[in-house]
């Protein structure tokens, strides 16, 4: 996770000084998002002597973990699922289910609130922290899965096996899954194929009715998942993957007994991507096709959107606002791109040329970003010239099969 150089990085960016107990920093200058959703915050957070600081109450009741105060201990408890934190001021350490762990920083005091170190937000109750330094800002998830932070958006994205709450790419059974909300699970049963010409059992059947016909005309399946795309409870999509060259994943709802397709213009909705479908939780997705660095921040030229029944490409802003960005690889993604090695750039003149050298991201630890290029009528395509740290300067695109 980093969090000590995000930290550092932080200070230099925003350019927050302390000494002592003095604090001096900008309002809302460091955020919070707990499962995508803003903490709003009666203390904000701040950045003392290296540290960032967060109110505990407000942190970890976004979480749905319940927070007491202990005047005459100055200790905060906090439980949720199983865990019991205890955290007193001035101590450089938390109790976690009785076993002491040792923090960044004492807990501090700031205008009534108990401030910790962000690193005990994971450590407390094993959840992930994901820092967003392009939006000063810190991204928690509560199932333990970092997010991948996004350049253009102030929120996170999660693969799709990561946010489903059912995922198969083989043969499976699940019957906990209440699928239209009307407070009756529904049974579900799915087997992936090559081949759905040939095939001679059920690939999807919800409440033992045999829903394949109503996949439409996918020749093959290689995955199903059952995901909330929106955050909305009211609905939940089910997504099925196609084989090929490349994944395409097609996106349902069953409502009143009935496989609803989604459509763009009339036409089934659909995302082609190779091997990572990312989501936001709150309507987003992103391909791995679509211009993807899996870096400390993603950039991509396009996102898609679920509104209402309808998933639609979006052409993002400009990309200039992040030239000049350093960008590290934080995560173990095994992405391909496309890579011209040049000392001279001409935005957008890369697009036909096939036949490239290929760099995989483990090849990628560092890197600067000095132009780049969003396709105007093809939002998936983007380049980006950057200074490698050797000094050497390329052109990198996504890969295409």
């Amino acid at each position: 996770m980093k969090l000590k150089r995000f930290a550092a990085a932080a200070v230099a960016a925003l350019g927050i000084l302390a000494a002592g107990a003095a604090v001096h920093a900008e309002e809302d200058v460091v955020t919070v998002l707990v499962d995508n959703v803003s903490v709003v915050f009666d203390q904000q957070p701040v950045i003392l002597e290296g540290h960032t600081m967060v109110p505990v109450r407000a942190v970890f009741e976004q979480a749905g973990a319940e927070v007491t105060w202990d005047q005459p201990t100055q200790t905060a408890t906090i439980a949720r699922n199983g865990y019991t934190v205890t955290i007193k001021y001035g101590d450089t350490g938390m109790y976690k289910n009785g076993e002491r762990i040792e923090l960044e920083a004492p807990a501090i005091m700031i205008n009534d609130r108990v401030m910790i170190p962000v690193r005990a937000i994971a450590e407390a109750m094993d959840f992930a922290v994901t820092w967003d330094g392009h939006h000063s800002m810190v991204l928690v998830a509560t199932n333990g899965k970092p997010y991948r932070a996004y350049a253009f958006l102030k929120t996170g994205f999660q693969t799709l096996e990561d946010i489903s709450e059912f995922y198969s790419n083989g043969s499976a059974l699940e019957t906990g899954i209440d699928l239209d909300n009307d407070g009756t699970p529904e049974k579900i049963e799915f087997s992936s194929t090559q081949d759905m010409a040939s095939i001679t059992t059920p690939v999807l059947k919800i409440n033992d009715v045999d829903y394949t016909a109503g996949l439409g005309t996918l020749t093959s399946v290689y995955s199903m998942a059952v995901v909330d795309i929106d955050g909305n409870d009211a609905t939940k999509e089910i997504i099925v993957s196609e084989n090929g060259d490349t994944l395409t994943a097609h996106f349902y709802r069953y409502e009143n007994g009935i496989l609803k397709v989604l459509t763009n213009n009339n036409v089934p909705s659909t995302v082609t991507y190779a091997s990572k479908l990312l989501l936001s939780g709150t309507g987003y997705i992103i391909s791995d096709l679509t211009g993807t660095c899996f870096v400390d921040i993603m950039v991509t030229g396009g996102v898609y959107k679920l509104d209402s029944a309808s998933v639609t490409l979006y052409r993002m802003r400009s990309i200039e606002n992040i030239y000049g960005r350093n960008l590290y690889n934080t995560y173990d993604d095994n992405m391909l791109y496309h890579i011209i090695y040049t000392s001279s750039y001409t935005p957008g003149a890369y697009k036909e040329i096939s036949g490239t050298g290929v760099i995989s991201s483990v090849d990628l630890p560092q890197f600067k970003i000095l132009n780049g290029y969003v396709d105007a009528d093809n939002p998936r395509y983007i380049e980006l010239y950057i200074e490698l740290s050797d000094g050497t300067t390329a052109v990198i695109k996504p890969y295409q099969v």
